[in-house]
């Protein structure tokens, strides 16, 4: 396989420099204010303990934390050793925080104390140094605290990091199978922090608020900002009540956030007034957004918004749907044009629609320890998305599917995506996931799965609205209501575990 070039530069070069260049300059609000100083210097005493420890070039260390300050402290002390970051959602199942503490072979777990109790009863075929953050005292297992961890002497020091070594194992969403260890190098995330700052337009003066988790999207943009000497804002959860709190008090100009977390918010400004004249960018992305509610959201907010398309495996960043483009209405439907650094074309030669592949200096070294998995993941030098879309003649990149989410009812091929946006259309329509189920007459079944903000659901009136909108092929055989929808750890709707829900319980309201 193909080795990208590079400028010498690695991710560790630059962020490590920008925090000691920023100095005195207010780095992040959590439960405390923390200057860029004091996270040099906390991160020197854990990279100093793990050091003492006989951690460094080549070590595992995996963060299991909520949105903290000890998130970013062990995030600096990682790149200090020249060591690799095996980071840890939050929200993922216990047994699979275990699956991928094995996998990835770590030698070093920072996790939230409470965490801890329910992976400790998971099989771990590994001794792991623990330390455990915050007041809570695991019952079971050694570990270490974090604060006697902080009181280890602070020695400046680093192992400078070659271009090539691990910088991160990040393990994919896992809803086909086992999650994937995702190995990338310091070199190539390197060149990923400087497209951040060019594609979500990060600037020195930013204060961001984040409230996505760290080990996922949010920790890319997080470094972002560092680099530049801004200021983050890092809450736990999203709550939008909080979020306007932070634009009044801080003047927040930045934020990433998901679909459901605008909608969310654009509903707690029905009943609040507040300024938002400080927001100069909101990034989204991992979900398709309904375009009536991304027309509220740029009614009240303005230009805005960015759209971001990307993949574990090309961190954030394939093609991005700028500020300016959403002021043209039918761009809204695109996920915008291949950023800098990056190729893009369709594979295969069908008419509609073809697989996305991807070409990029920071795309994943492979799947770890997976060879058919890498292998099947690349045709030559281009990353296989795995999801299905077209080109405009201006280069916009228009998603259809996924390629495992394509239904095929009555023989024909039905893009989920694309009912999905139709139904998205309905004002009684707050969120959609559109399935195939097995149907003796059609092979598949098309199944909308609906979250209504009406009561009783207008069944009827949905299904004219999919008559009038949708070819009779596409069109739902079957609507099923929720009360919410399941969501994988990333925030995305989970179609696996709906398809498994559909076919096997009987409590859902199926019309």
């Amino acid at each position: 396989m193909d080795k990208p070039s590079f400028i010498g530069i690695t991710l560790a070069d630059l962020l490590l420099q920008a925090v000691r260049r920023h100095g005195g300059r207010v780095a992040i609000h959590t439960t405390e204010m923390l200057s860029y100083a004091d996270l040099d210097e906390r991160s020197d005493r854990l990279a100093a303990f793990l050091s003492s420890r006989g951690f460094g070039t080549g070590s595992r260390i995996a963060l299991h934390l909520r949105n903290g300050a000890e998130y970013v402290v062990a995030d600096l002390a990682i790149l200090k050793l020249a060591a690799a970051k095996v980071p840890l959602n939050e929200l993922i199942a216990p047994a699979e925080i275990a699956y991928c503490l094995n996998h990835a072979a770590v030698d070093v777990l920072i996790a939230h104390a409470s965490f801890l109790n329910p992976v400790a009863r998971q099989p771990i075929d590994r001794d792991i140094l623990t330390i455990a953050v915050g007041d809570h005292s695991p019952d079971h297992g050694d570990h270490l605290t974090w604060a006697e961890v902080m009181s280890h002497p602070s020695v400046a020091s680093r192992i400078v990091a070659d271009p090539d070594d691990t910088a991160m194992i990040i393990y994919t969403g896992g809803t086909t199978g086992r999650p994937k260890g995702v190995r990338h190098s310091y070199g190539r995330l390197g060149v990923n922090l400087l497209a951040q700052l060019v594609c979500g337009d990060i600037r020195s003066d930013e204060v961001m608020y984040l409230s996505t988790p760290l080990p996922h999207s949010a920790g890319f943009h997080l470094q972002a900002c560092l680099l530049q000497g801004g200021q983050a804002i890092l809450a736990a959860k999203f709550d939008p009540g909080r979020f306007l709190d932070a634009c009044e008090q801080y003047r927040v100009t930045w934020s990433f956030m998901v679909p459901t977390m605008i909608y969310r918010l654009l509903d707690a400004m029905d009943a609040r007034r507040c300024d938002l004249s400080s927001v100069r960018t909101v990034v989204y992305g991992a979900a398709p957004m309904s375009q009536p509610r991304l027309k509220e959201g740029l009614r009240r907010f303005g230009p805005v918004f960015i759209q971001l398309y990307g993949q574990i495996e090309s961190p954030n960043w394939i093609t991005g749907l700028t500020k300016e483009d959403h002021l043209t209405d039918h761009l809204l439907a695109s996920c915008g044009r291949a950023v800098p650094f990056v190729d893009v074309r369709i594979a295969g030669e069908s008419p509609d629609a073809g697989e996305v592949e991807v070409r990029s200096p920071y795309r994943m070294l492979d799947y770890l320890d997976d060879r058919h998995a890498t292998g099947a993941a690349f045709n030559g030098e281009w990353l296989r998305t795995g999801d299905l879309g077209y080109l405009d003649s201006q280069g916009y990149l228009f998603l259809v599917d996924r390629a495992k989410d394509m239904i095929i009812s009555g023989g024909m091929n039905v893009y989920s995506v694309e009912v999905e946006a139709a139904l998205r259309l309905h004002p009684d329509v707050r969120e959609v996931a559109v399935v195939g189920l097995p149907d003796d007459d059609w092979g598949e079944a098309v199944t909308a799965v609906i979250v209504t903000s009406a009561d009783p659901a207008p069944l009827e009136d949905l299904r004219r609205h999919a008559k009038q909108s949708l070819s009779a092929y596409k069109t739902p055989k079957r609507f099923v209501f929720l009360e919410e929808m399941p969501l994988t750890a990333f925030g995305k709707i989970d179609k696996k575990r709906l398809r498994t829900s559909l076919l096997t319980e009987a409590n859902v309201d199926v019309d």
